[in-house]
């Protein structure tokens, strides 16, 4: 069977499409839930910057001359 990319591409959209519909995010149920994650979020953000990598192993975000 010979599948162009575009062909390929509208049958990925398209179940992508009808899948996303079907699992939309509910909100939480309340404020401490809510709260809590974000929490959780604060925790993992101060934990990654709290590691320090030496600069060779830093994916290039600045090219610095």
């Amino acid at each position: 069977m010979k599948v162009t990319r575009r062909a390929l591409a509208r049958m990925v959209a398209g179940t992508a499409v009808l899948s996303g519909s079907a699992m939309a995010q509910a909100p939480p149920a309340s404020d401490a839930e809510l709260n809590a994650a974000r929490a959780g979020f604060r925790d993992a953000a101060r934990e990654l910057g709290a590691v320090k990598l030496p600069r060779a192993t830093e994916p290039a975000t600045r090219f610095e001359v």
